[in-house]
């Protein structure tokens, strides 16, 4: 029996592009199950991209949940739409279900979300401690508002919300990812998330409402914990660090290559990272090699400087120009990506894009449209034009 379910909706604004997204972990959902499990709750996770969800499914989840039946479902702004069709679907089947929504568009659109009947919690921010709490309380039967931070919830047909807590979590208190939750037939288990946050705040980027450009990073032990159980016990040949900005801190990003090469990673598994052009340098990334660091990815974005001021990059055209040539001189395989459609681009500044993908020669390019998300500078900048 479980004392929760922790729900990832699928994202259903892809269409047909949707075959081109492989089925990638939900990172969110399954460090939250982690994090609970350390503390005593056990969660379920269901991933909708694997999982046909109907009323069927959903009571035979239910069923296998201790009651209270906790359902907490994680949404971002692409795929909110199903995550209210998923609470409606499990209210028809149990309606005494308590739901909790929580992630990006939880967090930015609160009053929206428990405007849906169906949604009972909203978790705003990071949520581990928040949702732990609640947990607790809700299977005590007994909510206690003052002991509650960043929850909202309707009281008497009004919504109200508990007190701001602007503590930031201290990610070493999380535990390792439960790689052991989810089936490696089914996904690629190999990744690492070894930070949260990045200190720079770009207009189009809608993480920084979670983490508030607050830049922490785990303990390098730490770190080759995990890299131990990918490596040796997963067995996985490749690992690819998903950290927002992987060289934030040289000095730890040198350690960590020195860690790799004395525990003999390298020999067994090739490692790749997204990173910014401007904080790359020669002795990084010799180091970087010599613990079989291979790829790297570096969002560029736009090759144009006065769109890199526009989105506020904080970085050059010309800086990520030479991180590439300097990446590729030293054997890493590159991959740029790109966003199209910033306010004021004309289709020059397309082309030139394009043109710059192949003048660098990167390995793999990838275009996408920027999209103003709710919590982004690019949103308030589009609302006041409408």
């Amino acid at each position: 029996m479980f004392d929760l379910l922790l729900i990832s909706p699928k994202n259903t604004q892809l269409g047909r592009f949707k075959r081109f997204v492989p089925v990638s972990v939900p990172i969110g959902i399954g460090i939250l199950a982690g994090f609970l499990r350390k503390h005593g709750f056990l969660a379920r996770i269901l991933d909708t991209d694997l999982v046909d969800i109907n009323p069927s499914t959903i009571e035979a989840e239910l069923n296998q949940c201790k009651k209270p039946c906790i359902v907490g479902i994680s949404v971002m702004t692409a795929n909110v739409a199903n995550g209210y069709k998923i609470a409606s679907l499990v209210k028809s089947v149990d309606k005494d279900a308590v739901i909790i929504f929580g992630g990006i568009h939880a967090t930015v659109m609160p009053d929206e979300v428990l405007q849906n009947e169906n949604v009972d919690f909203v978790v705003k921010g990071e949520a581990e401690h928040t949702l732990l709490e609640l947990i607790r309380q809700i299977k005590s039967g007994k909510i206690e508002q003052d002991k509650l931070g960043n929850i909202g919830f309707r009281e008497n047909g009004k919504i109200v919300y508990t007190k701001t807590s602007s503590k930031m979590l201290e990610i070493n208190g999380v535990p390792m990812f439960p790689y052991d939750m989810f089936d490696p037939s089914k996904y690629n288990l190999g990744f690492i998330l070894t930070s949260r946050g990045c200190p720079f705040d770009c207009i189009f980027c809608s993480q920084r409402v979670i983490t508030r450009r607050v830049y922490r990073y785990t303990d390098s032990e730490r770190v080759m914990e995990e890299l131990d159980y990918i490596i040796n016990k997963l067995k996985q040949p490749n690992v690819t660090f998903f950290d927002d900005y992987f060289t934030g801190d040289k000095k730890r990003v040198m350690e960590l290559c020195s860690m790799i090469q004395e525990r003999g990673f390298h020999k067994k598994a090739s490692f790749g990272v997204q990173t910014r052009g401007d904080s790359i340098d020669k002795e990084l990334m010799s180091a970087m090699r010599a613990a079989n660091f291979d790829s790297l990815m570096f969002g560029i974005e736009t090759a144009v400087d006065n769109l890199m001021e526009l989105i506020n990059k904080k970085e050059t055209v010309q800086d990520n120009i030479d991180a590439v040539k300097l990446a590729k001189e030293m054997g890493f395989t590159v991959e740029a990506t790109f966003i199209y459609c910033f306010p004021t681009e004309t289709f020059d500044d397309r082309f030139k894009a394009l043109a710059l993908a192949l003048e660098i020669e990167v390995d793999r390019a990838r275009f996408n449209n920027a999209t103003p998300y709710p919590g982004t500078e690019m949103y308030d900048m589009v609302k006041e034009k409408l």
